[in-house]
């Protein structure tokens, strides 16, 4: 009694077990119990399966941590490169400006201060944290420009850490033959 009168208010007539099925009065309505059970529940689930709402928050909370860290890499890698031909650029540009110089002490005034011009021009990248050395035997000039970048915050990410925070670069120009 209590299964038909509650499946009458959801609007489905069921008959009590062992009475009334397949009698002329509920024939076509009436449906076992442990069936009709099966049959709600399937459709539940076959309803929440397909339903999608959702789903879009959970793939982003999958997949936004790892973009994240794609994302560090790029700008730690691009910066650690950016800064790393910055330094090249001014180890060129410093023995080129000495190759006008006449004596050695003039040649390695002309190699700093074009490395340091340049280095100027450059972002991040303060005079403090450089270091530069110029060798100069006569027949060839070589200035190497050492930049410590320990306190630049770019390169002390910290989901991806830099390659190296000491950059060295150097440039080599021959100053009498060939």
């Amino acid at each position: 009694m209590i299964a038909r009168v509650c499946y009458r208010v959801s609007g489905n007539s069921v008959a009590p077990p062992g009475r009334g099925i397949g009698t002329a009065r509920d024939r076509g309505h009436a449906m076992p119990l442990a069936r009709l059970r099966k049959f709600r529940i399937g459709r539940h689930l076959r309803r929440v399966a397909a339903d999608r709402r959702g789903a879009a928050v959970i793939e982003l909370a999958l997949a936004l941590p790892i973009l994240t860290v794609f994302l560090f890499g790029i700008v730690s890698g691009g910066s650690w490169l950016a800064m790393s031909h910055i330094v090249q650029e001014s180890a060129n540009e410093g023995a080129r400006a000495a190759l006008v110089g006449i004596t050695p002490s003039e040649r390695a005034t002309l190699a700093s201060q074009g490395a340091l011009q340049t280095l100027a021009r450059s972002y991040g990248i303060r005079s403090e944290d450089i270091s530069l050395k110029v060798d100069d035997d006569g027949r060839q000039l070589t200035v190497k420009v050492t930049y410590d970048g320990s306190a630049n915050p770019l390169l002390k990410l910290p989901i991806m850490p830099a390659a190296t925070t000491v950059i060295q670069r150097q440039a080599s120009v021959v100053l009498a033959g060939f």
